[in-house]
């Protein structure tokens, strides 16, 4: 079966039109007709059937379609495995929104240096948003809080920085303000929470919300306070907000990964630019 007739399957579907298949693949409606009636053929069951001015996939089309789209998809990811062991080719990396002001520069400027045909994509996220994205394929790599459960022996989180958590306020202002909480549904967020009923027992709640920048930019406001970690740009991008370590509590931000992805030379160059040894 060839793929290239698969894909044009798939396109047909997926545009509802031959002509718009056509444009789509870079090919002309004939084409994408052939290659329909090709696979009809090979299969021997009709696959597309008119549907007022487009076409519509045929019953037992639709029960190979899930089956198709794997094939099509197993073929890119043999593509990207290779392209990962040639340092060329796409690199999707999942970042927390304050990991992204912190390497973003690094990550561009370093890695279109040691690998200039590496495609990069940032992508930002909560951090339980990019476990599951990188876990189902989406990402190569994501730059995290460090997972609240035990990872599967598939992947591998190596951590960058052990961020101390502790009490954001306005410099030289008023200290009884109310207090913006880092969302507890948020991985980092959870630990924040608890640090805050340690200290401040049940303090008066402005508002919740899984934005630590945007936290940083109201406390240094005059806004209210909060309990955050310690992020790189923090104190330079907030110079008017005051942070004060509460005890020893931290949060762990580093980078997920497949263990068997450790070796191929895309990693090992990520690793290279965010200073990971091993």
């Amino acid at each position: 079966m060839d793929l290239r007739f698969v894909e044009t399957l798939i396109a047909a579907v997926d545009e509802t039109s031959l002509a718009a298949a056509a444009r789509r693949l870079g090919v002309t409606p004939a084409a994408v007709a052939q290659r329909v009636e090709a696979l009809e053929t090979e299969l021997q069951v009709p696959l597309l059937i008119r549907s007022g001015r487009g076409m519509a996939a045929t019953p037992e089309c639709e029960a190979l379609l899930p089956e198709l789209r794997k094939l099509v998809s197993i073929r890119a990811g043999l593509g990207q495995v290779l392209a990962q062991d040639q340092l060329v080719g796409p690199l999707r990396l999942g970042l927390i929104s304050t990991a992204l002001g912190d390497h973003a520069a690094d990550l561009v400027q370093g890695l279109k240096q040691a690998a200039p045909e590496v495609d990069l994509t940032l992508s930002p996220g909560a951090s339980a948003e990019l476990y599951d994205a990188f876990e189902a394929g989406r990402l190569e790599a994501a730059l995290i809080v460090a997972p609240p459960f035990v990872l599967p022996k598939t992947m591998r989180f190596d951590v960058m920085a052990e961020q101390r958590l502790g009490l954001l306020q306005p410099r030289g202002g008023e200290v009884d303000l109310p207090f913006l909480l880092y969302a507890r549904a948020a991985w980092g967020g959870a630990a924040c929470h608890r640090l805050l009923q340690q200290r401040f027992g049940a303090p008066r709640v402005l508002c919740e919300m899984d934005a630590l920048e945007t936290i940083a930019q109201l406390v240094e406001d005059g806004v209210g306070r909060a309990v955050v970690p310690e992020w790189a740009g923090l104190q330079r991008r907030h110079p008017d907000a005051q942070f004060t370590p509460l005890g020893g509590a931290t949060r762990q931000v580093g980078l997920l990964s497949w263990q068997r992805d450790s070796r191929r030379p895309v990693q090992q160059v990520l690793r290279q630019v965010l200073g990971i040894s091993g």
